[in-house]
């Protein structure tokens, strides 16, 4: 029997990394275990959430293969780390990593694992089982998201972990006491090219067909008694009324509660009023500044008139808003916190979700730093995540860069100066009670 294991990094980035759910660990993992028989291949999954980092490899029993799945570039050093341990533990044992990561430092990667993934994974982890099993695994396997949709494979089962790491009240600890919440991911992709951005990959919706999306949420209502769900989708209103007003009626007949995030083309208030009709009790937008110069320099093309017609039309049916902000965006102007306060109180959000600026290695802005004025980008990946101070003054991971002094929208400030600025606006909104 080959013993096969997926690695869940502990996600040092986070305040609270047990808050949310591995969705792309437990989709790969369901497609593995439906592709090879028990008495063949044993898929698991290890989770090293919450485990310091020079203890986890007491956590990991010996196998065969270890998979990675590294989405985020803040992952990539830890999982360096843990794969070389590995090594020195089990030598016989082999290692295949793909994910966003890879897909953009191919190079670098290829030096730490036996195999590299290079776009979806679900065809290509199965080759690599199959390759190992007959004895030869190669170095490099690629596939094409054009030819992989994400709707064409089963819902992700949640065996794997233990309910404790599925179910959670905070999740929805806004809307009352000890509602049973949970991730889920409906689709994979997104429609948009904003210049901060590696996650819209594939660059379209690939949907779960709606049957599936039914099954899924009975199948969480039965097993794990969940009352709400978080759609982690990048968009989860898709643009498309040919697609959102089906997806949305179909949420409807599955009476459960939800929040995802969205985008405002398309929330029309017809979608809006059938969102809450559904069970959408928040939708998250991104709105990434309050200067409408720094949205056309990061392609983020959305005007003030139609982010408040948005928040307004959410608050007409009853659906609360939470407004995402990016502080140390390119063309920042000097007076960022005054406007970004007032910009607040102007567009009346119920809450917040404010991150620090994190160039991400394949984003427009990575690929062209000089043209966004940076002299310095550091490449120790674990210093790489964009949740810095969101959730708590610990979460002290992020701004790895520098703005030269001026670029080409004028003065520009300081790593410290930025951390100084999500501060103050991090302690506004906690002071207003808007970030949970």
């Amino acid at each position: 029997m080959l013993l096969v294991a997926i690695i869940i990094p502990s996600w040092h980035y986070w305040a609270d990394a047990t808050r949310l759910q591995p969705m792309y660990e437990m989709h790969f993992a369901t497609v593995l275990e439906s592709r090879f028989k028990e008495t063949d291949v044993l898929i698991s999954i290890i989770d090293l959430r919450g485990i310091a980092l020079d203890q986890q490899v007491r956590h990991i029993a010996e196998h065969d293969l270890y998979l990675y799945w590294i989405m985020k570039s803040g992952d990539y050093s830890e999982v360096e780390f843990i794969v070389k341990e590995l090594r020195r533990h089990y030598s016989n044992a082999k290692h295949a990593a793909g994910g966003t990561h890879v897909d953009m430092c191919t190079d670098e990667c290829r030096q730490v694992f036996d195999a590299v993934l290079l776009g979806p994974g679900e065809e290509t982890f199965t080759n690599i089982i199959h390759d190992t099993l007959a004895g030869g695994m190669k170095k490099e396997y690629k596939d094409d998201f054009n030819k992989i949709h994400y709707g064409d494979y089963l819902f992700m089962r949640r065996h794997f972990l233990p309910k404790t790491a599925i179910v959670n009240y905070d999740l929805f600890g806004k809307y009352g006491d000890n509602i049973r919440g949970t991730c889920v991911l409906f689709s994979r992709g997104c429609n948009f090219k904003c210049a901060y951005c590696v996650y819209n990959i594939p660059n379209k919706i690939q949907l779960k067909p709606l049957k599936m999306i039914t099954e899924e949420i009975e199948y969480l209502k039965k097993e794990y008694q969940v009352q709400a769900i978080n759609l982690k989708d990048e968009i989860a209103l898709p643009v498309s009324p040919k697609i959102s007003i089906p997806f949305l009626e179909t949420i409807a007949r599955s009476n459960i509660i939800w929040r995802g995030q969205t985008t405002v083309w398309g929330a029309t208030e017809e979608h809006l009023k059938l969102a809450s009709e559904s069970g959408c009790v928040e939708l998250a937008i991104g709105v990434e500044s309050a200067s409408e110069i720094v949205r056309e320099v990061v392609c983020k093309k959305i005007t003030d008139k139609e982010i408040k017609t948005f928040i307004d039309n959410c608050h007409k049916f009853k659906i609360r808003v939470k407004m995402c902000l990016i502080l140390g965006l390119p063309g920042e102007p000097q007076d960022i916190v005054k406007k970004t306060i007032q910009f607040i109180e102007d567009m009346v959000p119920d809450y917040l979700s404010v991150s620090g600026f994190d160039p991400f290695p394949g984003s427009p802005i990575y690929n062209n730093m000089a043209y966004y004025g940076i002299k310095y980008i550091d490449k120790d990946w674990g210093k790489h995540a964009h949740l810095l101070y969101r959730f708590s003054n610990k979460e002290e991971v992020g701004l790895p860069f520098e703005y030269e002094k001026e670029n080409r929208w004028g003065k520009t400030f300081t790593r410290e100066q930025i951390a100084q600025n999500l501060c103050e606006i991090q302690s506004y909104s906690r002071d207003k009670g808007m970030i949970y």
